[in-house]
């Protein structure tokens, strides 16, 4: 029998970091990843990003993170932020030790993967640049066109710390598929099995991660029949988000099994 567990209500120190980074990007909208960063490909960059467990959760959200607050040319940073405050910030457990150790190895895998150029000159906190999302190591361009919008309220009001690694980015692929989430429309959000393939996710994750969402009203999810009397008929899964804003906060703490 799986035990129940919880996400931890962030602690104010997290929530005044939080605010003081969203405030200090100049963010006024969203984070734009391009659809080549979600998708397509024998492994796309998120889901690369998400491999290995609770370390792939971690690089997830920092990396996000440090796109968020990297927003200008030349999208680097260079503030003197140890570990520790990184961990404090995504809310980890026990941030002056395993959360901060846990944080500079994110660090080191964005860095020798190609996310990020970090400089971590010994006894200094990591200072960073933004890469291509394509990961060939050339200078990040903010994407103009054809791009996903993550909006501001996944980091203020800390949904980025209500999700696991997998949900994170199954969210974002939902996000990124096509319709949109008006109640009634006639093009609602939907992804047809191949559809989902190119995101590089398992069908299980994919499962469980919609179910987690789903039980704590991020997505909606209905089931619609495609198909007449003379067509092969098949069931669709209809995806909505009822806030798609993350205007709401978080029902602390955040149940998962």
């Amino acid at each position: 029998m799986t035990r129940n567990k919880e996400w931890p209500t962030p602690t104010q120190q997290s929530r005044d970091s939080m605010s003081y980074l969203v405030t200090t990007s100049k963010r006024t909208a969203n984070l734009q990843l391009p659809h080549g960063f979600l998708r397509d490909g024998d492994a796309p960059p998120l889901a690369r990003l998400v491999q290995g467990g609770r370390g792939g959760e971690v690089r997830l959200k920092l990396y996000l993170t440090v796109s968020l607050i990297a927003a200008a040319a030349p999208h680097t940073y260079d503030r003197n932020t140890p570990a520790r405050s990184w961990a404090e910030l995504l809310n980890l457990p026990a941030p002056e030790i395993a959360g901060a150790r846990r944080v500079s190895d994110a660090f080191g895998w964005l860095h020798d993967h190609k996310y990020l150029e970090v400089d971590r000159e010994r006894g200094r906190p990591p200072r960073f640049k933004l890469l291509s999302m394509d990961l060939e190591g050339g200078d990040y361009e903010k994407p103009s066109r054809e791009y996903v919008a993550v909006p501001l309220g996944l980091w203020t009001n800390h949904w980025i710390s209500a999700l696991s690694g997998v949900e994170l980015a199954v969210l974002l692929a939902i996000m990124d598929g096509p319709g949109d989430d008006a109640v009634g429309t006639l093009e609602p959000r939907f992804l047809t099995g191949v559809q989902k393939r190119r995101y590089g996710f398992s069908s299980d994750s994919w499962t469980k991660a919609t179910r987690q969402l789903e039980s704590i009203g991020v997505v909606e999810v209905a089931r619609r029949v495609e198909g007449g009397t003379m067509k092969f008929r098949r069931n669709r899964n209809i995806y909505r988000l009822p806030d798609p804003q993350f205007e709401a906060k978080p029902v602390w703490p955040v149940k998962y099994s």
